[in-house]
């Protein structure tokens, strides 16, 4: 999330984020459900199932995970490949279905007190909001509407549940079993981001069955791509070396590489002059006029020369926009 609210995630990185965490908005209702089947006290569950009703909705076009899609959609998904749930990391899944089966499980109070990370959901989405609308040219307020409601919902939600753990926390193995309950759920959260940032961060490893940049995009998206696989380079894009790519001199063999997570790429003397000029700021064009002057060449024929061959380094995924 540091990288996130910090822009220095790709836009394909951040497709990846949102994609993810939309299994998890989904089985939110799921999970209070389960909680709300687990009360015999009716006013309990009056007070619970208004978390139902934030997430689902009380119509068609209502309610968090709505919101969710839109977000999705802002970053360029098509709605009905988000649905499916098809690119979904299986480490996401798993994560968010074990703490449907914890809420299922241990106690009521075990169950009340995981949702206490929402206590800290206030600073993290003032965070989140104020980072990725700086950041990010391709966020706007609009796309980030789900956040908005969810600042009044979870201090509401959590001061419920903390109340809640006070009163019936009552010896020392009750309230550890309220602690633990908390700590699972933190590592819920966590196996998801960690499962992220191992597929699309670093080392970049996709699973065969997890989303794939270019997959599940609108037309329109697809085309612009962001330096990853289904998209092309243009003239106007600021190419960079992704996290945990580098461009080194190999001093033992003479020669120049790039270096990346478990894999190495010889390059020959016209890419190390491109990839010594890739550094994010300048655009394509700034890179072809330089090597223009450089070499009194035309700078448009050197473009369309380096154009593909960064197309090619950003289908190995070693270079993005």
């Amino acid at each position: 999330h540091r990288l996130l609210h910090d822009g220095k995630l790709s836009k394909d990185q951040v497709r990846a984020w949102a994609l993810n965490r939309y299994y998890y908005q989904a089985m939110i209702p799921v999970k209070d459900a389960a909680v709300l089947a687990r009360m015999t006290d009716a006013s309990l569950r009056r007070i619970w199932r208004q978390r139902i009703v934030d997430h689902d909705g009380d119509h068609e076009g209502d309610g968090g995970i709505e919101r969710w899609l839109k977000l999705a959609e802002g970053v360029g998904f098509d709605r009905a490949y988000v649905l499916s749930t098809r690119g979904i990391l299986s480490a996401t899944k798993f994560s968010v279905e074990a703490y449907v089966h914890f809420v299922s499980e241990k106690t009521l109070l075990e169950a009340i007190a995981s949702s206490l990370t929402e206590m800290f959901s206030p600073t993290i989405i003032s965070e989140r909001v104020a980072g990725m609308l700086k950041n990010y040219d391709f966020i706007t307020k609009d796309t980030l509407a789900y956040f908005d409601k969810r600042l009044t919902q979870a201090p509401r939600d959590a001061d419920f549940a903390l109340d809640y753990v006070k009163q019936h926390a009552t010896t020392p193995e009750l309230q550890r079993q309220a602690l633990a309950a908390l700590t699972f759920k933190c590592t819920v959260l966590w196996t998801q981001l960690d499962a992220l940032y191992f597929a699309y961060v670093a080392p970049g490893m996709v699973p065969p069955d997890a989303w794939q940049p270019g997959e599940g995009l609108v037309a329109e998206a697809s085309r612009a791509g962001s330096g990853a696989a289904g998209g092309t380079m243009a003239a106007g894009d600021r190419p960079r070396l992704p996290r945990g790519v580098r461009l080194r001199n190999d001093e033992t063999r003479g020669k120049w590489v790039l270096l990346a997570p478990e894999r190495t790429f010889d390059l020959d003397d016209n890419a190390v002059a491109v990839l010594k000029l890739v550094d994010g700021a300048r655009s394509v064009a700034d890179i072809a006029d330089e090597l223009g002057k450089t070499y009194a060449a035309d700078p448009r024929a050197i473009e369309a020369d380096i154009l593909v061959m960064l197309d090619g380094l950003a289908e190995k995924r070693v270079l993005e926009r």
